[in-house]
């Protein structure tokens, strides 16, 4: 390859360029030389990986120098090379909501695979990455060593407003994260769960609660809700005195994954030293690392962030 050159013409790839046969062949075998895996997974063509496998099949790609972010690799496109990653792939496709299909392998050994929204995802000793939205891009990400992005759980926390109420400070800022998951369309909560926990969260849990989230504006609704959990904290016989007191956005039924792993929690009396501080805590499982999910949390953790006066984790 001369300098300056594109990876990809360089191997091979021009605009148009279908591998026919070749490529449904290699997916063929692909499918019908995977061993079987506990629970009986398998390998499934879709049209997303049929026309990536057209377009790329064949091809022996290699690095344009040493790397922009990280090491450059090159990688070669055949999905028998890959056949073998069935389990992986397929605990990625859970936490995505997507499925995943052998692209290829790498020359440092790592497995490409391409989902059925045309990702280009690869798997290795360090983890699983997102190289791109597409498989092009994915490619050029590895040729050019741009740094590729993690498919991993992500946290975020903030000192919320507080008070010398803490279970209004609590909800208020309860109610404030159900608008902004509804607003950035992460789902729309219709209840709260409340839990109190002696010892400041390291104890037994003396109350296990939900309360649905009263009609009307969200302003409105703190009252009541508040009313409602001291309700619940007297009926358990129960008390807030030295415990922790955590308010969790329910996930609504049917939330589809990778959604469903959110998690958005407000908590009080956590801490011995500040028992009436309040912290929110949003959360999410790995495959909302990437696509409209991660697009979606980032904008969530930048308005909870303006909420809470801080700068986004």
């Amino acid at each position: 390859m001369t300098r300056g050159e594109n990876p990809l013409t360089a191997a091979g790839w021009y605009e148009g360029r279908d591998a026919g046969d070749a490529a449904m062949l290699a997916a063929l075998r692909t499918v019908t030389l995977a061993e079987p895996v506990v629970g009986g997974a398998t390998w499934t063509l879709f049209p997303a990986v049929e026309r990536a496998l057209r377009e790329f099949h064949g091809l022996r790609v290699h690095p344009t120098g040493p790397g922009r972010d990280v090491a450059a690799t090159g990688c070669v496109i055949d999905p028998t090379e890959a056949r073998h990653a069935l389990r992986p792939c397929a605990l990625l496709g859970e936490s995505t909501g997507s499925r995943l299909f052998p692209f290829g392998r790498t020359d440092a050994d790592a497995l490409l695979a391409v989902d059925d929204e045309g990702r280009l995802f690869s798997l290795d000793h360090g983890g699983r990455w997102h190289l791109g939205d597409t498989v092009h891009e994915g490619l050029t990400t590895l040729t050019e060593g741009h740094a590729p992005r993690r498919v991993a759980a992500r946290r975020w926390s903030w000192a919320a407003p507080s008070t010398a109420q803490p279970l209004v400070d609590t909800v208020r800022t309860a109610l404030a994260a159900v608008y902004v998951l509804h607003h950035r369309r992460v789902f729309s909560a219709r209840s709260l769960r409340l839990t109190v926990t002696t010892l400041r969260g390291i104890g037994v849990r003396t109350v296990d609660g939900t309360l649905p989230l009263p009609g009307g504006s969200l302003e409105e609704a703190a009252e009541p809700l508040v009313a409602g959990m001291e309700a619940l904290i007297g009926a358990a016989g129960a008390t807030a005195r030295g415990a922790e007191v955590q308010v969790a956005v329910s996930v609504p039924p049917h939330t589809a994954v990778p959604l469903s792993s959110v998690e958005c929690t407000v908590r009080t009396g956590h801490s011995a030293k500040t028992p009436t501080s309040t912290e929110l805590v949003l959360s999410a499982g790995a495959g909302a690392s990437v696509g409209r999910a991660r697009a979606a949390l980032d904008a969530c953790s930048e308005d909870f962030a303006r909420y809470t006066g801080q700068s986004s984790p």
